[in-house]
């Protein structure tokens, strides 16, 4: 058993995160002062099953979401489970619980999925060349999990937040370079290195 300490919702993302990214497996345990315990039991990395008090799968996700603070421990020789659940896949679960209510509630209604390109746009300089960032995102995403796994994702989405809808060569190169930083393998990194400037024509 591992004891993460108290943590915030932000740092109890992060603890999250890094099991992900470790490829982990075991239960995550999050203790409230209450009593109230939130359990998710992980599979090399992937999230199978989830529960918070009376609340399992997909309710058990929302009731994650709204809480303050905790107790993380993590246990892996532990994967108890009750039932099979349909859950939505490890990213998009880790994309659900750290969106708050009142994060959600000040989106605006149908912007997220629009965009003003669908195609890079290619200016007479190689440095004046701009890409779509959620058409990038996709492609370093799809090119990375294999290395990664769900991470691939969390690293996107986190590094595009404060992108622009268009963004420059030199934002493109950056987000490459650390998802390689990512995948920690010099000769993996190269060839998704390689895929991803192939795809996005950068050389």
């Amino acid at each position: 058993m591992v004891d993460g300490g108290i943590l915030d919702h932000r740092q109890f993302i992060k603890a999250l995160v890094t099991l992900c990214r470790e490829r982990s497996s075991g239960t995550v345990f999050y203790n409230l002062s209450s009593g109230l315990s939130a359990r998710i039991v992980m599979n090399r990395g992937e999230i199978s099953w989830l529960a918070f008090g009376e609340h399992r799968g997909a309710e058990a996700i929302e009731a994650i979401r709204l809480i303050d603070s905790g107790r993380m421990s993590f246990n892996p020789s532990l994967k108890l489970t009750i039932g099979k659940q349909t859950l939505p896949t490890t990213p998009e679960i880790l994309k659900l619980i750290n969106t708050r209510s009142h994060e959600r509630k000040s989106r605006p209604k149908g912007t997220n999925h629009k965009s003003t390109n669908s195609k890079p746009i290619n200016n007479q300089s190689s440095l004046g060349r701009v890409f779509n960032k959620n058409e990038v995102c996709e492609i370093v995403v799809k090119e990375s999990t294999e290395f990664v796994g769900p991470i691939a994702r969390i690293v996107c989405d986190e590094y595009m937040k404060s992108q622009p809808t268009q963004i420059s060569l030199n934002s493109v190169h950056k987000l490459i370079d650390n998802m390689v930083l990512d995948i920690d393998d010099e000769a993996k990194g190269n060839l998704f290195k390689g895929r991803v400037n192939a795809l996005l024509q950068l050389d």
